[in-house]
């Protein structure tokens, strides 16, 4: 029987450098994890794009004054207080905005004046029409969203 016992030792006697192997993976697969999970992986490096993909565009912002108008609502005195923000990607854009606020901000407040409360109900449906009357008074580009920062009815 001294045969077997000293086989079963030495079988043991291995088993601490597969415990330590194992818990080593372990640690690193979860370091891994973690520093995924926290810092975002590859966020910071830029790869070329697959083929028919495009990378994201970097939007610019253009962060209109208030505009408060009365609403169109019959025999009722309401108010209607919009702080609107541009978004767009050209950057020539940005002089051509400049240069036509005040077209811009004219026909926002014609637009928003016509509408009665019940209208602005549907947000998407009023930021479409304010895009269009926007996309009409610019040649150079075209301003693909628009936000209300602030949107006050009273």
């Amino acid at each position: 029987m001294p045969p077997r016992d000293e086989a079963e030792k030495k079988e043991k006697q291995g088993r601490p450098w597969l415990t330590i192997a194992l818990l080593l993976v372990i640690l690193l697969l979860s370091g891994g994890y973690v520093y995924y999970f926290f810092f975002g992986g590859s966020r910071g490096v830029t790869a070329a794009a697959p083929a028919g993909k495009q990378m994201p565009v970097a939007m610019q912002k253009m962060s209109l004054e208030p505009i408060v108008v009365n609403l169109a609502d019959a025999g009722l005195r309401r108010y209607l207080r919009a702080k609107i923000t541009l978004e767009y990607s050209e950057d020539k854009l940005t002089p051509e905005l400049n240069e036509r606020l005040y077209r811009i901000r004219d026909t926002l407040i014609s637009v928003l004046r016509s509408k009665k409360t019940e209208d602005l109900q549907n947000e998407d449906a009023l930021k479409r029409e304010l895009l269009t009357a926007i996309n009409a008074q610019l040649i150079g580009g075209q301003v693909q969203g628009l936000y209300f920062e602030e949107f006050i009815i009273q």
